[in-house]
């Protein structure tokens, strides 16, 4: 790597000087460079050696010099090419700004207008380019670079220029250049995909519509596979309506985007321009314009279609055969083969009394915890796995339907004085059949043993490898059995949430610290439990953000890879309004631990208080996924459809959740908002009711029952319900977010603004909790007032408006 940048720099020192290598991937190496005559910046590209010594020089320079005549205002031109060292490469405009695909890692699904923009110029760029004869090839999000809110096209011709300049030693075609998929699985064309030796623009069209698919669904169609896999999907498996994943997008653009996507080239738009007109009238419609955007009749395909629907039977047939030797040997080698996920299941306390109860859930936490370590075996979420703690009436090939897992762990935790007895059964969803079972007895000071014996035994079941550094240390964070108790219980009632819980787990948070002061996860557990407290109790927000902080930052200097502090850091950032700083903690966090919902969920909350709407739902939306069952995840995912204005989503997940939890109040408030907002003030009044049944103490609940009851006519119940909170000792200094809404919902716009100014003062994190304030439809009547806009300052959320 070194000594080829200081060849680079040694040949090319008289025109260009090397500030930095940007990356690059398979196709190129790239360098930011001041190119001296003209002294500005400019990307070289240095196409890698593995790739170099297969194509002609001559050639690759003859087709880049091609690809150098388009001059269009969304497309990135190429500036001069060269060779250093046998190796061509070529130089383009530095682009301030950045790639699509930053954008979309960074904020998940766009927003419909940006999405259409975005695309609109894109497709501008392929109409111009296909019409001078120059097909891309490898159009992707990583591809297109943004710079002041302008699609640019990068990289056109660069794949057909490696594929007809690869040649032979003898200078011959090779394979390559005679049908080699060239491009990017995720977005390749089926004629791609399958070889066809005639791809043309049409291909072009197909990895738009992908692209398209991923802006305003946060994830391309074919996502979650292996990249075999994927090359399979493009080739015979239409992917899943995008209305499945969006289902408020406007028909006409659902109908193109699926139209790009279709299997036949015949079937698709016929020319990037058709794509750009059906673009430019759909904004139209969008935007309130009365054209219907139709798209041009398919043609007749082509016989070359034969080509890669033989070349996709082939492939069917392969994955078919992999399929046969995946799941029909383990009736003659074990089912072990094959088994990557897993789900444990609550182990069950016997012969205990139920103050043992948090041990049992404790050991199946760090049990759930151990089998994560082993590579290739993934292990579903331990919220969704609670929902089934108790649950005799659902077998297991349900629950493996449900948490989309292919086998389950059960057990029995039996703890008697200094003995401890545990049991374990892995049982396969598919059949039934146990898979590997086992029990252990030892003495309760080798718990930590346990875990690892049986996480170990699982991986040889699952004939699978485990981390190199084991199970045991990196589980427990601790030898001190004393502090793993203490830690257990208080994971048990920090799982139960509520104002006593919070505090009943920092109490044995502080224990398992005081028995050993470098145990690093009681540090972060005990940070996110401070974290919270200020939701759930009258505790100072501004003394647990220290101690969140503190806490987090104390398990971070023992273990700087523990995604959980990086969580506890965000959520304290958050009580603070400091919203760049919560964002970095949390995008670590999800670094560091990718299926850490609550990480996920903690930063999609984030995204919608700071108005980027679409992104909160992506983002809280794979909170979702990585734990279905979860109640909380619902709730989440609902708040940020009601932000975004997608009230019969959000009803949607609110009833998932309800399936799971039907006494949880804070399901049947988002339940009851979505029905308001939507115009349905029955159901908005009758589910408010049962949230506040639900949670008669909470002082917000009553609040938000008395502005359903404003909202919906009903002034007299209104300030009923208002006078109910007063009697019951809540008052405008202690509760003011609470009142405000209320006094919202009846026209007391000043009132309210005042009670929230003083919120504001005291920096009262219910101003978030209760609802983000700058898009919440709760806040319409007063969004647009003075003071609302000098609240915002104040919160440091004005510079979000959209």
């Amino acid at each position: 790597m070194t000594d080829f940048r200081q060849t680079l720099e040694k040949e090319i020192s008289g025109s260009y000087t090397i500030e930095r290598e940007l990356g690059g991937g398979g196709m190129s190496r790239v360098f930011l460079a001041n190119e001296k005559q003209l002294d500005r910046r400019v990307v070289i590209k240095v196409l890698p050696q593995n790739v170099a010594a297969g194509i002609s020089v001559d050639r690759f320079r003859r087709e880049i010099q091609l690809a150098a005549k388009l001059q269009h205002p969304h497309i990135v031109p190429v500036l001069a090419s060269g060779e250093i060292s046998g190796r061509p490469y070529f130089t383009m405009p530095f682009i301030e700004g950045e790639s699509l695909r930053e954008k979309l890692d960074r904020e998940g699904e766009m927003p419909l207008p940006d999405a259409l923009r975005l695309l609109r110029q894109v497709a501008s760029a392929l109409a111009y380019a296909h019409k001078h004869g120059i097909v891309h090839r490898d159009i992707k999000p990583a591809n297109v670079m943004i710079g002041d809110e302008f699609a640019l096209v990068t990289d056109f011709g660069v794949a057909k220029a490696i594929g007809a300049s690869a040649v032979t030693k003898e200078g011959a075609p090779t394979i390559t250049a005679a049908g080699t998929a060239i491009g990017t699985p995720a977005y390749m064309s089926p004629e791609q995909a399958a070889a066809d030796p005639h791809v043309d623009h049409r291909a072009d069209i197909y990895s738009l519509g992908v692209l398209a698919y991923e802006m305003l669904c946060g994830m391309p169609p074919f996502s979650g596979r292996t990249t075999q896999a994927v090359v399979a999907a493009h080739i015979v498996q239409p992917p899943e309506p995008i209305l499945n994943r969006r289902p408020n997008l406007p028909p006409w653009v659902a109908d193109l985007v699926m139209r790009c996507l279709a299997k036949r080239p015949a079937d698709r738009p016929q020319t990037a321009n058709d794509v750009l007109q059906i673009l430019k009238q759909g904004e139209q419609v969008t935007t309130g314009g009365t054209t219907v955007p139709v798209l041009p009749a398919a043609r007749k395909p082509r016989p070359r279609y034969l080509w890669y629907i033989v070349a996709g039977i082939i492939v069917a047939l392969a994955v078919a055969a992999t399929n046969y030797f995946v799941f029909v040997r383990k009736n003659t080698s074990g089912a072990g083969d094959e088994i990557r996920s897993v789900a444990v299941l609550p182990l069950v306390n016997v012969g205990g009394t139920g103050q043992d109860e948090y041990f049992s859930d404790g050991m199946s936490d760090e049990l759930a915890n151990a089998l994560n370590k082993i590579p290739g075996l993934r292990v579903a979420s331990r919220t969704s796995s609670f929902t089934f703690k108790g649950r005799k009436d659902m077998d297991v090939s349900e629950i493996g339907r449900r948490l989309n897992v292919q086998a389950v762990l059960e057990g029995t935790v039996r703890r008697a004085g200094q003995r401890l007895r545990v049991t374990g059964q892995l049982t396969s969803t598919h059949d039934g059949l146990s898979l590997w079972s086992d029990s252990y007895e030892r003495e309760a000071k080798d718990v930590f043993a346990v875990q690892e014996d049986i996480a170990r035994s699982i991986a040889n079941a699952l004939k699978l490898r485990l981390a190199p550094k084991g199970v045991a240390g990196e589980t427990s964070g601790t030898e001190n059995l004393q502090a793993y108790d203490a830690y257990l219980r208080g994971r048990y009632f920090w799982n139960a949430r509520g104002a006593e819980n919070l505090r009943r787990a920092i109490t044995h948070f502080d224990q398992a610290i005081a028995a050993d002061p470098r145990f690093a996860r009681a540090y972060a557990a005990r940070a996110m439990a401070y974290g919270l407290l200020p939701q759930y109790t009258d505790a100072s927000p501004a003394d647990a953000l220290e101690k969140t902080r503190s806490d987090a930052k104390r398990a971070l200097e023992t273990d700087s890879t523990l995604a959980e502090a990086y969580t506890a850091l965000g959520v304290a950032s958050v009580n603070a309004w400091d919203w760049d700083a919560a964002e970095a903690a949390y995008r670590k966090a999800i670094a560091l631990e990718p299926s850490y919902p609550t990480a996920h969920q903690w930063y999609g909350e984030l995204l919608y208080t700071t108005s980027r709407l679409d992104s909160s739902v992506a983002e809280t939306r794979r909170a979702r996924d990585l734990d279905p069952l979860a109640p909380i995840l619902a709730t989440a995912l609902g708040y940020a459809l009601i932000t975004a204005g997608r009230y019969d989503e959000a009803l949607v997940e609110a009833r998932r959740g309800l399936e799971v939890a039907p006494n949880l109040g804070v399901l049947h408030s988002i339940t009851s908002m979505a029905h308001l907002f939507a115009g349905d003030a029955a159901n908005a009044r009758s589910e408010m009711e049962i949230a506040v049944k639900a949670d008669p103490e909470l002082v917000l609940r009553k609040g938000q029952l008395a502005f359903v009851y404003g909202k919906t006519g009903d002034r007299a119940k209104a300030l009923q319900t208002i006078e109910e909170m007063k009697r019951r000792g809540a008052t405008e200094n202690t509760n003011q977010v609470a009142f405000a809404i209320a006094y919202i919902a009846l026209g007391e716009n000043d009132r309210a603004l005042t009670l929230l100014e003083n919120a504001v003062k005291r920096h009262d994190i219910g101003l978030l909790t209760a609802a983000a304030p700058l898009d919440d439809p709760t806040y319409a009547p007063v969004r647009n007032d003075p003071r609302f806009r000098r609240i915002l300052d104040q919160m440091d959320l004005s510079r979000f408006r959209r």
